[in-house]
């Protein structure tokens, strides 16, 4: 960049959270984070306003964990006409409108802002953050990326009407909007879309209780109900010894021991990755707890990467078991069947972990998905010990499971992005009544509660 023009001022912006509920389990905005680096990288002055921070903004611990988790402040709002029959309180997750003012009048204007998008759902909490930017700030060039962006292009242009939107990879593509801004000249051949390499700018928090990794973008696999190949098309991983320095580097600069796996597919393939990684990462011994809320694929827990685990100090183990339908399997991409979640499980009780440190997730309200099914996956996993955490499904637009939907007329691309919030979609759902849900749910928490009382295996098939 000139650097006669002076550095261009670039505020990120990590939105309030609009929904009927909201929970922070570990949520940073990496992909926003991301591109902020990149940014930098290339000349920029980057600062950063994170709406979801409860650090800065305040908020509540939660007293049954030491890892960061908590609860945001709620300021209840009016529910959107769609889902105004929802018979719960809507409201804006994270800062009170009177700090973000406040915060906003401190800081310097900024000659762009770049804003991101996560849930689909979410949506509104976009348009109070933009509006009370505008209101405060006045005229600045707003650029809308994320993946409501991507997924819901139109209705983000018509909706949320920002001046500029980017899908997909954001980092080159933000880069040119902005360098068209400022008149700068550049040679983008020799810029790569994305470059993942090296470490998060997380000097831009005033402090963090714990840091979020991503080894990898993208997924190999492509399952029915899951949008990571339409917002991540290419499998990428970084190299091992990057993500060993990221995580050592935060550790003694910011004093953080907790460290979240955002990846999709932390253990494909992996001899060639995450037993080398996890192998030094044994071998420094950096003394942090590790993470994964995105849930790991059973088929690659073997022996060794159990030991691994429990050695290397992963404290959080989801697995993404889904369901154990034989209907569903071809859905998941086959990386589930039940000999490889009783092979995973075993394994893992081997190498030290508890049964009750064990989760798994469990898909709720898929297409085609019965009451039996989902009791059938519950018992399961109970029979296995494991606690089973229900995960309502969300529709994707993009995705088959989507297709089908559509098909049904349930949904189209023109349905409302808040009629596929997972607590809507239940109220829509037909082959899912709220009685055969509510007996889930119970059920669901029988037996956890067995579980975690230190009964370990139920039925005892373990």
């Amino acid at each position: 960049m000139d650097s006669g023009r002076g550095r261009k001022k670039i505020l990120l912006v990590n939105p309030w959270i609009a929904d009927f509920a909201a929970y922070d389990l570990w949520s940073k905005p990496i992909g926003l984070l991301y591109v902020g680096k990149f940014l930098r990288r290339y000349g920029y002055d980057v600062s950063l306003l994170d709406l979801t921070d409860r650090c800065k903004w305040g908020g509540t611990k939660d007293k049954r964990f030491i890892d960061g988790r908590g609860k945001y402040f709620k300021t209840e709002i009016p529910k959107p006409e769609p889902v105004r029959f929802v018979p719960r309180k809507y409201g804006l997750y994270g800062a009170k409108k009177e700090d973000v003012i406040n915060e906003l009048t401190r800081i310097d204007k900024p000659d762009a802002v770049l804003i991101t998008s996560v849930m689909t759902y979410w949506y509104p909490g976009i348009i109070n953050t933009i509006e009370l930017l505008r209101e405060v700030m006045g005229k600045v060039k707003i650029i809308l990326g994320g993946i409501y962006a991507t997924l819901f292009e139109s209705h983000a242009r018509s909706c949320i009407n920002p001046d500029y939107i980017v899908t997909c990879y954001g980092e080159k593509k933000a880069l040119r909007i902005l360098d068209s801004l400022f008149d700068i000249k550049r040679d983008y051949s020799r810029i790569p879309d994305f470059d993942d390499r090296g470490m998060l700018p997380w000097e831009l928090y005033d402090r963090i209780d714990y840091a979020v990794i991503l080894t990898s973008r993208g997924c190999p696999y492509r399952c029915s109900y899951c949008a990571t190949g339409k917002l991540n098309p290419s499998f990428y991983r970084r190299p091992t010894e990057d993500v060993i320095e990221e995580i050592m580097f935060v550790k003694e600069k910011f004093g953080v021991r907790d460290f979240v796996f955002y990846d999709d597919a932390l253990f494909y393939d992996r001899e060639n990755y995450i037993i080398p990684l996890l192998g030094e990462l044994v071998r420094r011994n950096p003394g942090v707890r590790f993470h994964t809320p995105n849930g790991l694929f059973v088929k690659e827990i073997d022996e060794v990467i159990s030991r691994l685990m429990f050695e290397s100090g992963f404290k959080t183990i989801r697995l993404s078991v889904e369901s154990i339908s034989s209907e569903f399997l071809g859905r998941s991409s086959y990386k589930v069947n039940r000999a490889a979640v009783e092979r995973a499980v075993n394994n893992l009780v081997r190498a030290g972990y508890r049964h009750s440190e064990l989760e798994a997730y469990l898909l709720v309200g898929l297409p085609g998905q019965r009451y039996g099914d989902v009791v059938d996956s519950l018992k399961f996993m109970a029979d296995l010990g494991v606690i089973s955490r229900l995960s309502y499904y969300s529709p994707i637009p993009g995705t088959r499971d989507w297709e089908v939907l559509r098909q049904k007329g349930v949904m189209d691309n023109s349905s409302d992005p808040l009629l596929t919030n997972n607590t809507v979609y239940m109220y829509v759902n037909k082959e899912l009544n709220w009685e055969e849900i509510a007996e889930i749910k119970v059920l669901a928490s029988e037996y956890n509660n067995k579980i975690r009382g230190g009964n370990g295996v139920i039925h005892g098939n373990n």
